[in-house]
């Protein structure tokens, strides 16, 4: 918003022509001067103010220049000057009033806090002396910002409000009304393209049914301009240098809410790519600078390929400490061979390094947390990789919301510059006390500390406590990601687990106890790379419960479990089973991690695969390799591309170490853990059926994988970095690809093999595999992320669970 710059009021004409009559002839002497309508300004204010004082001798061209004084202060209405017999100046004021209050209604577009600074800085806010002429400019000006936002009906209107002691409350009103819609762009003059091929392009769209979703069609003078530069670039982008819009007119409706966008365009003829060339004090060879070349000298020119060899020269010298080099592209068009030969002219300036490293905003996190994870150093030559790397990795940490760096000069030593670093904290540590819920664990109850950054330190300390209805977990780590100089972790973990799974899990009766300790240790190969390696004991007790599965007894029964209870009934006989395996854990493992962010990436990947063995000694010999991976890619306004997958495979796998698939996190749309292996209970008569229910009991084997198209949130408040929107498409399955421990069962009158039943049903066959699509978002809430879905299982199974809506809320383990 501008400042306005008052004229004279007509009063201040008036009155000097009423003190050059009245005191044309003679000049007097102010014996004494008073003030006649004083409200809010004492006496002594307004004397202050006054060239005149008592005792002076006032003529016309005083008096002319003590009212001009007066009113030039703003606080006045009217001023009027007058003598009186006793020698008596006497100056009869209308004092303005001072704003009480200033109001805003109806506005949503602009937000209050903007237009309390804007109006501030004309002077109109709590205590400031009310200034009538701004106000019809506050009207003029809001007005012209809706109509560059396609509101062609707002209106804004100024009202106040008197008080006591002269005092005016100021209410701006808003009727914002609608956006203009744009109905038709046309396009004359273009024979290369077609209007669809630029309105493909254009920023604005024309109205269609689907609108009011997209939101495309509402005008706004800035995508207008934006939709004209991309229109350029297609034609500059295709060897069109010397495209011209000759006129873009917009017709606006009567009712002013309809917009015709009328365009006149002048393409020419296509050109190519003459020669390149680099001048200037280049340091490297012409050869080498080639390589950057990403066009061929003889293709149709494209402006978009300049400016990105532009750019990778820039990146090139900046990663050399030539941080403020200069490249000028200069396309010469040579209008009679169709050509444009392409000069860079390059200034690489100083070579610099850099002073020092300024980190700034990390009140709670120490310094030395922040300079490791820089790889820009100290008395090195400024990098734009190693300053780019430096950014991402403090920005991996978890520890600051946001990171911002920024190269500055010292004044009088060309060849140095400092890195300052800016961060802004946020909460590393929580203390937590919460209820969630899942839909496959009901309500969780959740109680914690934890600190990932302990102290300031970047140690990580953590206690949970959490409780559902079918898992009680306690669990204490500590992790040191800087154990030694070379960046090696160290990590500690005590655990305590009871599992019930058939409390609302969908997967068959069993119960488990499992204490444990880990000790690891995590090696960075390079920037993106490591490697890590634990060792840990655990103890699992395990009880199978009445209706357990034919798969869970028999794996007890072959691996030193025994028989807990019998019971036998007029439907059969009824085992209950238990065992206790005291197993020596090794862990290895190798992640790559290029993630732009924790949090919501938007872009990089994440692939880990880890391999898990019990050692020699254990009581159950077996092995499990996982991998799983990320990867996003971003593809302009917003939106990004998620791909994702699983693979597990285990040898000799205990039965509560399987693979689940379904539900969150796996297949959506199916209940959670229900796909995959299903066998009936574990009990028998000889001639009685079994079970005819099957429960899910997990598998040895895991494919799982999908792709997401990520949707921007439509808002830049703070609370949208916490919120992603996305549609899916996956799949997955669990297999048992070894069908060992499986006990046979009755089929009616009818002995089955649980071994070959395995196999006839449940072997790795990817024609087994489930789908779904679906819309999913997540919120990242205090007490943990909000996740719901909505998914339609594509090719639906007889027996299959399936469940269209999903959610959880709250951290789950």
């Amino acid at each position: 918003m501008r400042h306005t710059h008052l004229f004279m009021p007509l009063a201040l004409v008036s009155a000097m022509a009423a003190v050059q009559q009245a005191y044309a002839a003679d000049d007097f002497i102010a014996q004494n001067i008073k003030f006649d309508g004083l409200v809010r300004l004492t006496p002594a204010n307004v004397s202050s103010m006054l060239p005149i004082k008592s005792g002076d001798r006032v003529n016309d061209a005083i008096l002319n220049s003590a009212i001009h004084t007066l009113y030039d202060t703003g606080m006045f209405n009217d001023i009027k000057a007058s003598q009186q017999s006793d020698g008596t100046l006497l100056f009869n004021v209308s004092e303005r009033p001072v704003i009480a209050k200033v109001e805003f209604k109806g506005n949503k577009l602009i937000p209050k806090e903007a237009l309390q600074d804007g109006l501030k800085k004309m002077g109109i806010a709590e205590g400031e002396v009310l200034k009538p002429a701004l106000l019809q400019t506050v009207e003029t000006e809001l007005e012209q910002q809706y109509t560059q936002q396609g509101r062609y009906n707002a209106t804004v209107k100024v009202e106040t409000t008197e008080r006591p002691n002269n005092r005016v409350d100021v209410t701006v009103n808003f009727v914002e009304g609608k956006s203009a819609k744009v109905i038709e762009v046309n396009v004359v003059g273009n024979k290369v393209f077609s209007d669809e091929d630029i309105k493909q392009v254009f920023a604005l769209k024309e109205a269609r049914w689907y609108s009011i979703l997209t939101r495309n069609d509402a005008f706004a003078k800035e995508k207008m301009a934006t939709s004209l530069d991309a229109m350029r670039a297609l034609y500059l982008n295709n060897g069109y240098v010397n495209f011209e819009v000759n006129s873009s007119d917009l017709n606006i409706s009567e009712d002013r809410n309809k917009i015709f966008i009328n365009l006149s365009v002048s393409e020419g003829q296509q050109f190519k790519v003459g020669t390149t060339k680099f001048l200037g004090d280049t340091l490297y060879k012409p050869e080498e600078l080639k390589t950057l070349q990403i066009y061929k000298d003889g293709e149709v020119y494209s402006q978009e390929k300049i400016d990105a060899v532009k750019n990778l020269l820039l990146r090139k010298y900046g990663n050399a400490g030539y941080y403020f080099a200069q490249v000028n592209a200069v396309p010469q068009i040579d209008n009679d061979k169709k050509i444009v030969n392409v000069v860079y002219f390059i200034n690489p300036g100083q070579q610099v390094t850099i002073r020092r490293i300024n980190f700034m905003g990390n009140t709670k996190t120490a310094d030395t947390v922040l300079r490791r994870e820089m790889r820009q150093m100290e008395g090195a030559f400024a990098s734009n990789e190693k300053i780019d790397l430096s950014k991402i990795r403090l920005q991996r940490t978890g520890y600051f919301k946001t990171v911002d760096m920024k190269v500055t000069r010292i004044q009088n030593v060309p060849d140095q510059v400092d890195l300052d670093v800016n961060v802004e904290e946020q909460h590393s540590g929580t203390s937590t006390l919460a209820i969630g819920y899942s839909q496959s664990g009901g309500v969780t109850y959740q109680a914690g500390i934890s600190q990932s950054n302990f102290l300031g330190t970047g140690n990580s300390v953590a206690f949970d406590f959490t409780r559902s209805s079918y898992s009680t977990n306690y669990n204490l780590s500590v992790t040191d990601p800087y154990f030694t100089i070379d960046g090696v972790s160290a990590g500690y973990n005590v655990y305590y687990r009871e599992t019930k799974p058939y409390e609302d899990y969908h997967v068959s009766d069993y119960y488990s106890k499992a204490l444990g300790a880990s000790a690891s240790l995590s090696y960075p190969i390079d920037e993106n790379q490591s490697i890590s390696g634990s060792l840990g004991i655990e103890n699992t007790k395990i009880t199978t419960d009445i209706y357990g599965s034919i798969a869970y007894g028999g794996y007890l029964l072959n691996h030193d479990g025994k028989i807990k209870n019998s019971t036998t009934t007029t439907a059969g006989t009824y085992n209950e089973y238990q065992g206790s395996y005291l197993n020596y854990l090794a862990n290895l493992g190798w992640a790559f991690n290029t993630l732009d962010r924790p949090m919501f990436p938007t872009a990089g990947q994440l692939h880990s695969v880890n391999l898990e063995v019990a050692l020699p000694g254990s009581d159950s010999a077996y092995e499990k390799l996982t991998y799983s991976g990320q990867v996003f890619f971003p593809i302009g306004k917003g939106f990004g591309l998620r791909g994702y997958g699983k693979i597990g495979y285990g040898h000799d796998l205990p039965f509560w170490k399987n693979f689940y698939a379904g539900g969150w996190g796996s297949v959506r749309g199916y209940e959670d853990n229900t796909l995959g292996p299903r066998y009936p209970g574990e009990y028998y008569s000889g001639t009685q059926t079994t079970d005819s229910n099957k429960d899910p009991v997990g598998g040895n084997a895991l494919v799982q994988f999908g792709g997401e198209i990520i949707l921007p949130v439509p808002s830049k408040g703070d609370w949208a970095r916490n919120v992603r929107p996305a549609l899916f498409v996956e799949g997955g399955q669990t297999f048992d690809t070894e069908c060992k421990n499986i006990s046979d069962f009755y089929d009616g009158t009818t002995k089955v093999s649980g071994k070959q039943y395995c196999k006839d049903n449940y072997g790795f066959d990817l024609s087994n595999l489930r789908y779904s699509a679906g819309v999913g978002l997540t919120w990242n809430t205090m007490i943990g992320p909000l996740s719901i879905s909505y998914a339609y299982p594509l090719n639906k199974k007889d027996g299959d669970q399936t469940q269209s809506i999903q959610f959880q809320i709250g951290r789950t383990f």
